[in-house]
């Protein structure tokens, strides 16, 4: 039967009238009840988001593709850090994530994606919120989890009903039973204040304190598992989560996962507001962070891209093991003929502590003057077993000795040495250690053995290769992040005084120990030949 002209369009204007008063209604759903309805970013960029970062940044540095909340989600790591600039959703994605560890319920794109082993198992959940302050929670944090809530398991549907301002928690309820609660504290709290009961989930807004986040990590003992996650802005540039962050990269057993969220891959991003933002920055470092979410240094690094780390790289600074492969040529008879170990000389730097563990660092060094940090060790010991260690490396790995080099500081009998002078017995007594001279400080000695280091870094013109190699193993880690983060230091008023020369080396000891040696010439001896530095203190040290 065929409808007539008047009655097709009569029929279709009803049916548009419908449609657009159900989706009218699910407009109005989603807006009461959002949790449901979270679709998080996918992490592609179009043409016109690409053409936006062109204006801004250099061609190397433009993703192709960007981390993603479904990333984010989908991640079965213990420790979560979403780094990302302003209204990239990092704050939404721990919202929402807070709610589904809270509930066990999931937004309905998330159905059949987000991993059923971090689904929880057991009610009633703690669960923890971390800001900055009490008016960032009370602005920012806050609000975010309560839009982003589910209402089903508010009492009666109500956020009032369900948040305890006296106790700063928000409760939630199935069949009128609290199945979680939420406590929101701060950055600015004591940190006795996170002692207390067993948590389920901890999640950051924002970066909070080192020792904030060492206390809260004892609250997952008696969990189903450790999960941490971190949503933050790195504007206070290279620090302790920086260090977390990096070992995601190297994770090899999915622990942490580090995902970095671009400012524009936000759907709802208005990207002419942006602009105007970012035309106020004047640092490209500060761009890459505020629109990529990339971890700067804002004083500065020391040595920058000097440091290659591509070891598909013809001139990169970090190679692999080679040392301990290396085997010496016998004759038929089987006489050792020629030892190639013998070919490489070995020096080693020392920053001796009485409390804290003191650093050792192996460098060989070849014929052609070549250097590589072989090895890395650290012990908390007194010195007798300090140079027993020195002892048993050296035997291990079949070093021949040259000099080596410890910390002035050390020759001291003050009171930081518990009143002894470490100096005097590393150098003397059972497995004294070989040759030892002490550093030099003076002002400016730490910017020679820093522009020492950064010339062997760099590339050769002549062999278009450097002269200063790390082997990258698991021993060697401190001193490679050391590299990579080391920051010099700064006046609170540079625009006055000018660059300081000084750096931020507190936590970098490793690198203390390899700038010593890098005050003096070093120089190579063949093995047939008297190094004029190696004196053997007591007859019971032989190498």
């Amino acid at each position: 039967m065929t409808i007539p002209v008047k009655g097709k369009d009569r029929r279709r204007e009803e049916l548009t009238g419908l449609i657009e008063g159900l989706e009218g209604q699910l407009e109005a759903l989603e807006r009461d009840n959002p949790f449901w309805f979270y679709k998080p970013n996918e992490g592609e960029l179009d043409e016109t988001q690409k053409r936006f970062l062109e204006e801004y940044l250099k061609p190397e540095d433009i993703p192709q593709s960007v981390a993603s909340q479904w990333d984010v989600h989908k991640s079965i790591a213990n420790i979560l850090i979403v780094s990302g600039g302003g209204q990239s959703g990092k704050s939404t994605s721990l919202a929402v994530e807070t709610s589904i560890q809270s509930t066990g319920a999931l937004p309905y794109a998330l159905e059949g994606i987000y991993p059923k082993e971090k689904l929880p198992k057991r009610f009633p959940r703690n669960l923890r919120i971390v800001g900055i302050d009490a008016k960032q929670v009370m602005n920012t944090v806050i609000p975010t989890f309560q839009k982003w809530c589910p209402k089903e398991f508010l009492l009666n549907g109500s956020w009032a009903d369900s948040f305890s301002v006296k106790q700063n928690k928000l409760f939630l309820f199935k069949d009128k039973k609290v199945i979680a609660n939420i406590e929101f504290m701060t950055n600015q709290m004591d940190v006795e204040s996170f002692q207390g009961p067993p948590m389920d989930f901890i999640g950051y807004d924002e970066e909070p304190r080192n020792d904030i986040y060492r206390e809260n990590n004892f609250r997952f003992v008696t969990a189903e598992r450790m999960f941490n996650m971190f949503a933050f802005t790195p504007t206070h540039g290279l620090t302790w989560a920086t260090d977390l962050a990096s070992q995601a990269e190297d994770e090899k057993q999915n622990k942490i996962a580090l995902f970095k969220i671009c400012t524009i891959s936000n759907k709802k991003a208005n990207l002419d507001v942006v602009r105007d933002i970012i035309s106020q920055t004047d640092s490209y470092s500060e761009l890459k962070m505020r629109l990529l979410g990339e971890f700067i240094s804002i004083s500065g690094l020391v040595y920058g891209n000097v440091f290659n780390t591509n070891m598909q790289s013809s001139n990169t600074n970090l190679i692999p093991p080679f040392f301990e492969d290396l085997e010496p040529i016998k004759s038929p008879d089987g006489k050792i003929i020629h030892d190639p170990k013998k070919d490489y000389l070995c020096i080693a730097g020392l920053d001796p502590h009485s409390v804290t563990p003191t650093p050792i660092v192996f460098m060989l060094v070849d014929r052609e003057g070549n250097k590589y940090v072989d090895f890395c060790v650290a012990k908390t010991a007194d010195t007798e077993i300090v140079k027993d260690l020195f002892h048993q490396i050296v035997k291990q790995r079949g070093y021949r000795m040259g000099w080596s080099v410890a910390d002035t500081s050390s020759d001291s009998s003050i009171i930081a040495f518990g009143g002894k002078n470490i100096y005097s017995e590393l150098q003397q007594g059972t497995n004294a250690i070989p040759a030892l001279r002490k550093s030099e400080k003076y002002a400016g000695s730490i910017e020679i053995g820093v522009n020492e280091i950064k010339k062997a870094l760099k590339i050769n013109p002549l062999t278009n290769k450097p002269t200063l190699f790390i082997v990258n193993r698991p021993e060697n880690e401190d001193l490679i992040q050391s590299f990579k983060t080391l920051e010099r230091d700064t006046y609170r008023n540079e625009d006055v005084k000018g660059l300081k020369d000084k750096i931020r080396e507190g936590k970098h000891h490793f690198h203390s120990a390899l700038r010593y040696i890098f005050q003096f010439p070093i120089n190579w001896y063949p093995h047939d030949l008297k190094v004029p530095e190696l004196q053997v203190v007591d007859e019971t040290t032989q190498y």
